[in-house]
């Protein structure tokens, strides 16, 4: 009976442990910093040139590399004007503090893609994340997690400012508001530091900026509880079951 109840409690709390170990959240949003911040707070890393296809025509798509070809111009990322309200819980924020929708004359940026970074941790591993971000920019952003998009340019009409909203599936894309809302499911994490990478096109000689939301979870593996602590109830009936006959058998 005790090598019975060895075998059954051992399971039992593996996957009770199990059950609680694979559950993970993460919520961070856009915030201004000065260096490598984590959980949101950005740290801007540079530029580089837009495609010249688009350069050449408006209406082709934006091609970003993974990583900016210039050099950082500067480390600060600051609180941007506004061109609508921030999403709850972030900011929005540009590479420095005389860019953004306020912006005028020689303080607003050169048509470039832009370059932002974070990092956050997760549980990773086996692990298969669901979620959302919400997103905001002018003109446009994209988003990479750990070097993979997750969110792709919008289109850019011809007067050059906010990206117009084109749909991709049931997805609109980012612009300069409203907020666009881009469900995420079956994503991958690292165990441990993650990094997620915003890069802003600005197209029209003028105010540039980002702001964004994410969210990332484990689903509840409740399934995997439920057992788990059966076998844990079994494994004590059992044992209660089986002390007194053990007493009697000792006396």
């Amino acid at each position: 009976m005790k090598a019975i109840l060895k075998i059954g409690v051992l399971p039992a709390f593996l996957l009770a442990f199990a059950s609680t170990a694979f559950a993970d959240s993460i919520t961070f949003g856009s915030s201004g910093g000065t260096s490598n911040f984590t959980n949101g707070t950005l740290q801007y890393l540079g530029t580089s040139p837009l495609n010249p296809s688009f350069v050449a025509n408006h209406y082709t798509a934006l091609v970003a590399g993974t990583i900016p070809s210039g050099s950082m111009a500067s480390y600060n990322v600051s609180d941007a004007g506004v061109w609508t309200p921030a999403i709850s819980g972030s900011s929005w924020v540009s590479n420095t503090n005389t860019s953004g929708a306020n912006c005028s004359g020689s303080q607003c940026d050169p048509n470039d893609f832009y370059y932002y970074q974070t990092t956050f941790t997760a549980a990773g591993g086996t692990g298969v994340y669901n979620g959302s971000i919400s997103v905001m920019a002018d003109d446009t952003l994209e988003v990479l997690l750990n070097g993979v998009v997750i969110v792709p340019f919008a289109i850019v009409g011809g007067d050059g400012h906010c990206a117009t909203g084109t749909t991709n599936g049931t997805n609109a894309l980012p612009s300069c508001g409203p907020v666009d809302t881009i469900s995420l499911s079956g994503l991958s994490l690292l165990a441990g530091t993650n990094t997620l990478t915003v890069i802003d096109a600005q197209t029209g000689l003028a105010g540039a900026g980002i702001d964004f939301k994410a969210n990332f979870a484990t689903p509840e593996p409740s399934s995997l509880l439920l057992l788990g602590t059966g076998l844990l109830g079994l494994a004590f009936a059992l044992f209660r079951k089986n002390k007194p006959s053990a007493q009697v058998a000792n006396s």
